[in-house]
């Protein structure tokens, strides 16, 4: 019996030595994130993501928030400026909470390349893998408070919920006070695309000015920005 139990805890431990270090490829989903498939390394308790315009994200896996019926995957890290922390499991990212300066976002955008803010992500509650299936959380920045100098115009901070459409990642923010009044929807797709919708009616005639310099237009009372792009 105890030659029986000897032998029981001896295999058992080489099967946790051989799962120790199963190569994180072997799992690693190959989905297209913004065009780019991310690479592997590591084992599938502690490895690295790489290859995207995340930067290198460290990937750790845990059994025992597994059992408990949590996410066991978290993965960190990202590129100057922005700090990334998520969740996964095996129906893929189940949240995400991420915050950063806007200079660190604005990489392909010549407007955006000096200006100041930061933003804030958190969506505690989300399934994501090959598409944004949902989503429940919010955003804010501070923007347009923060580029008074620049802009001869100090405008709200805006803020909103952040969701899924039509399997895309969409942030709903506004923003309000005496001098303008912000509506914006940014439409994020994992293909590497974007589409922005902005209104803005404002009283400060810099604001004006501010504005069509970021490529709004007039539109009756206020300004209009209609844009689609790449983020990658």
């Amino acid at each position: 019996m105890r030659k029986r139990w000897l032998i029981g805890i001896g295999v058992l431990a080489i099967a946790g030595g051989v799962l120790s270090q199963l190569p994180l490829t072997w799992i690693g989903p190959k989905v297209e994130i913004g065009g780019k498939v991310p690479s592997y390394s590591g084992t599938i308790w502690r490895g690295f993501v790489t290859g995207t315009d995340a930067g290198t994200l460290n990937l750790t896996t845990s059994l025992g928030r597994l059992l408990k019926g949590g996410n066991p995957v978290h993965v960190s890290g990202g590129p100057p400026g922005l700090l990334i922390n998520a969740e996964a499991g095996l129906s893929g990212i189940r949240a995400v909470k991420t915050e950063g300066t806007i200079k660190a976002l604005a990489l392909q955008d010549p407007r955006l390349a000096l200006v100041n803010g930061s933003f804030k992500i958190d969506v505690p509650e989300m399934k994501l893998m090959e598409t944004c299936e949902y989503a429940d959380g919010t955003v804010w920045t501070d923007f347009l408070a923060r580029n008074s100098g620049r802009l001869r115009w100090k405008g709200p901070e805006l803020e909103g919920p952040v969701s899924c459409e039509n399997g895309q990642i969409v942030l709903n923010m506004t923003g309000k006070d005496r001098a303008a009044d912000i509506v914006a929807k940014i439409i994020i797709g994992l293909d590497g695309g974007y589409r922005t919708e902005i209104t803005a009616e404002v009283s400060n005639p810099n604001a004006g000015l501010a504005l069509q310099f970021f490529g709004f237009t007039k539109s009756g009372r206020g300004y209009k920005l209609l844009e689609q792009g790449r983020w990658q």
